[in-house]
Order: C-alpha cells, then structure tokens, then sequence
C-alpha cells in the first residue's frame, strides 16, 4: 500500500519541478515558427536569427505558466498575442534589454504566443534568440499556418506609419506606426493570409522622398533581409500574390520623369517575377495622392497614367499583373501622423484591396479561406 502512495506523490512533485524550472527554447525548436525573411548568425556560443522587416513575427507553442522572449530589438515595437487575444504591446523603442516577460502565472496548459514586429526594418534589425519558458515546448499545438501567402512591397503607407495618430501635424514616431493597421495587414486579415512586408518609408520605385538620407528607391532592398545589411535572402518562401504599392514618394519634388518612372516599374516587376515566377503580381496606387499636391501637377492622375503605361509594356513583354487603385483619403476618415491614412482609412482600404483581390484572382483566395 505504502508504494502506491508514494508513486504518485513522487510524478506530482516531478511535475511541479518540470513547471518551475524556466528552460530556453532555440529558434530552430520545432515548436517555434518565424514568419518573415531571416538570416543566421552565431553569438557566442549561440546561433540566433537576425530579422527586419515590419510583419515579422515569432510563435511559440507551449505547455506551461509563464514566458520570455529572448530578443534584441531596441527602437522598434511589437503587438503580443496570448491564445489569439490581443495584449499590451511589447514597447522596446528605448530598451536595450534581451529578455522580456510576455506572460507569467498562467493556468497551466497548452498556450500559444506570437511577438509581432509592427514597425519598420529602418528602425533598426531585430536579434531573435529564441524564448525562455517554464513549461515544455508543444510543437503539435501551433496553429496551422495560412494557405494565402501575400508580400506587400511599398513605402511608409504599407508600414503603417503614423496609422494609430490622428494628428496630421505630427510627426514619425514608433509607437504610432503599425503595419498590422494598415490597408495591408487589414488586406491580410480579410483574407485570413500570412503577411510579409518589404516596406521603407520614404522609397519610390525610382527617387525617394526628399527627406530619405539616401538615394537607394525600394527596389533596391528587394533581395535582402533588411534594409540595413546588404544580406540576401534566399526567396525560399513564395507568395501566392505580390502587391506593389510604389510610386507616391516619386511625386514628392513635383512631376517624375514619365520614362523613368515606368521603365523602373516595369523592371521592378520583371525582377519580382524572376524570384516568384508563380505568384500573382498587383500593382496599386496609393491613397495619399491628389492632382493639387505637388502645385500644378496632377500627381494622382499622372501616377495612375504611369502605372497603367506599365502594365501594359509588362504586358507586350509577356508578363500581366493587375492593376488596382485604393481609394484616395479626402479628409472625412481623418488622417494619420504626418497626413498618412489614418486607421479608419487604412481600414477602408485593406477591405477594398481583399474585394478586389477575391473577384480577380477567386482561384487562389477562394481556395485559402
């Protein structure tokens, strides 16, 4: 009688042992999953993921009552998820810390955890070394993963910048940038689709805003990781659709060149279509263009011109991409920091570019939901 109490006395106490003990779990634990480009790089005696680019994010799944990221990301900020409820996000836009506490005291069981990068990769490259938890990893409990994959391909709209202000006087700051708030990541959501992003505030598709600190437009970002190491990635993951939301920071100094503009727009999307020769190409116009700004140039007209010049020589060249046009921002929906859409707008305009998306190309969006 005396063994078959002690026995299980004893798996109690080991149980409660295993749930105290706080045990790091790598990034390349199969009950980690990393959305996003990524390159690898030892620390020490660590090999951990370098990251960038605003979207990114990183899941774990485990059993257990509490948990740490083991991330380095000063100046950006990220949205935390916690059993698909959303919580404070994580602000590491003045902290230099590697460990952060996501979760403690929690009922034990299976949790699921996702750290979501919502600034931009100008903010500065993110060190992921993996999460510290107490509990076991639980690789079956991840959520299964999307079958619509999009990468968005823009400026300061698709980040998200300024989206959570309503200050148009204001100027950029990372607690109000949001890539999960703009027209892409409401696209996304809409469309139940995992969202990659290479997005550079102030880029064009051939000359940059004038405030930009150097001339590089964003299709030269688009074979990297980030945009503050030249560290290709290896388009090891393909989209279903490519959205290209360029073209609204060409107008910042007034009237583009016609020729350069489309030529570079042409050559961007020859360029996407050589890494993802299966995925549907669309290329839109931004809401933030009118025919009164710059002074006598009648941008937003011009730039659709522009845009449709493209498809069409694509087109003649054996390429055919979509074209879509996001409905301008007037004013009556507000705006965000520094005149961006505001988060009514974006909103507006994510729901219009899923509509447009599922009647254009049903087979693969009907096909993902």
């Amino acid at each position: 009688m005396k063994k078959l109490f002690y026995i299980p006395l004893i798996l109690i106490m080991l149980a409660c042992n295993a749930l105290d003990k706080k045990t790091e779990v790598s990034p390349f634990d199969p009950a980690v999953r990393v959305n996003g480009r990524f390159a690898k790089e030892v620390v020490g005696k660590d090999t951990v993921l370098r990251t960038s680019f605003s979207g990114t994010s990183f899941t774990i799944a485990f059993e257990g009552t509490e948990a740490s990221i083991l991330l380095k990301s000063p100046a950006n900020v990220f949205n935390i998820a916690l059993n698909g409820k959303q919580m404070p996000p994580l602000d590491l836009s003045t902290n230099n810390e590697e460990k952060h506490l996501i979760a403690k005291n929690l009922e034990n069981g299976i949790h699921v955890i996702s750290v979501s990068k919502r600034t931009e990769s100008s903010q500065g490259d993110d060190i992921f070394k993996g999460f510290e938890i107490k509990g076991t990893p639980k690789k079956e409990a991840l959520p299964p993963e999307p079958k619509l994959k999009i990468e968005f391909l823009g400026n300061s709209i698709t980040a998200g910048y300024g989206v959570l202000d309503s200050i148009k006087e204001n100027t950029y700051s990372p607690i109000t940038e949001d890539v999960f708030s703009s027209y892409a990541g409401v696209a996304a959501r809409e469309l139940k689709a995992e969202m990659r992003t290479v997005a550079f505030s102030g880029r064009g598709i051939y000359r940059n805003h004038p405030d930009s600190k150097d001339e590089r437009p964003l299709p030269d970002f688009f074979p990297y990781i980030s945009v503050n190491e030249n560290i290709p990635w290896d388009f090891s993951w393909q989209p279903n659709i490519v959205v290209i939301n360029l073209g609204t920071n060409d107008f910042a100094l007034g009237e583009p060149d016609s020729a350069k503009f489309v030529d570079s727009m042409v050559e961007f999307a020859k360029q996407v279509n050589e890494k993802y020769p299966k995925s549907e190409i669309v290329v839109i116009d931004g809401p933030m263009l009118n025919d009164f700004y710059p002074e006598g140039v009648t941008s937003l007209t011009l730039c659709r011109n522009f845009l449709d010049a493209a498809k069409n020589e694509l087109a003649k060249q054996g390429l055919a991409v979509h074209r879509f046009s996001l409905s301008p921002q007037d004013g009556s929906l507000g705006y965000g920091a520094d005149w961006h859409p505001s988060k009514e707008q974006s909103e507006k305009n994510g729901k219009e570019l899923a509509e447009f998306l599922i009647y254009y190309i049903p087979r693969i969006c009907a096909n993902s939901m």
